[in-house]
């Protein structure tokens, strides 16, 4: 028997064990350091008047994902009745216009849509949208694309309709029929890990309320045809005195705020 070579293996693997044991142990010290200090946070928060529900601390994981240019809009656009359509093939969207409009109200709105979606002679993929409050105004009802892998807040995968004097008169459309996982899931930020690095970070004001904190995925970058997407948290802070609201991205992966360039565009480089 090789003695020699015995003896090297069970060195690597207690070696290989000692680092594994000392990185398990500086995580494990972070943790509770972590903790202590969004513990705090949340207290400061609320002294200073800012709402907000039960946070999640569970992280969980999600995924790099990747779609390929999708013409699925373009093979069916045939089946639509009743309105007037154009299909934009560089942008690979529907744009329509309801030959008759759609009476809805504050209250009945989401149902009366949800409804209407399911046709397919109405919206073509209906079943694949699910409606998003959160980036909806009282003028636009903004349906989100969703799947296994979850929700997608972004323009390539997007349902909005519009609203004129209490009535829905078009709607616009992107479509993106399957996501692919580009790599092995990672591990994200929780809830409450994004709300008080926000709140650190001078990104919620006083006197306000955080009405959403929702995780979907959204455009990283298209390369050669391929779009990537990644997971971000998408948190609504509404200002008590003015009412006005804002949405604030965060990385899930790194937790790094996100900031719009100045064309409005999402889209950013990942840190």
């Amino acid at each position: 028997m090789d003695f020699r070579r015995i003896e090297v293996i069970f060195l690597i693997v207690f070696f290989s064990l000692d680092i594994f044991l000392f990185l398990s142990f500086r995580n494990s010290q972070q943790l509770v350091s972590s903790t202590s200090t969004n513990i705090s946070t949340v207290t400061e928060m609320r002294k200073r008047n800012i709402s907000f529900g039960t946070l999640d601390t569970k992280g969980g994981n999600a995924y790099y994902l990747g779609s390929q240019p999708d013409d699925s809009l373009a093979q069916n656009v045939n089946k639509l009745r009743n309105q007037e359509v154009q299909y934009d093939e560089e942008n690979h969207k529907i744009t329509s216009s309801l030959n008759s409009s759609i009476s809805v109200t504050t209250s009945d709105r989401q149902k009366v849509m949800d409804k209407f979606i399911k046709k397919e002679s109405n919206v073509l993929f209906g079943k694949d949208y699910k409606y998003a409050p959160q980036l909806s105004t009282s003028s636009q009802m903004v349906y989100v694309g969703t799947g296994p892998l979850g929700e997608v807040y972004d323009k390539t995968n997007q349902l909005t309709f519009t609203i004129e004097s209490g009535r829905v008169v078009s709607y616009t459309q992107t479509h993106v029929r399957s996501m692919i996982i580009l790599h092995e899931r990672q591990a994200i930020k929780s809830e409450k890990d994004v709300i008080t690095n926000l709140y650190a970070n001078s990104e919620i004001p006083n006197n306000s309320k955080i009405s959403y904190a929702n995780l979907a995925y959204t455009k990283l970058l298209v390369a050669k045809d391929s779009t990537i997407y990644i997971p971000v948290w998408f948190v609504t802070i509404k200002n008590k005195d003015s009412k006005v609201s804002s949405i604030k991205k965060v990385n899930a992966f790194t937790g790094n705020i996100i900031k719009n360039s100045t064309n409005g565009d999402s889209n950013y480089n990942a840190q």
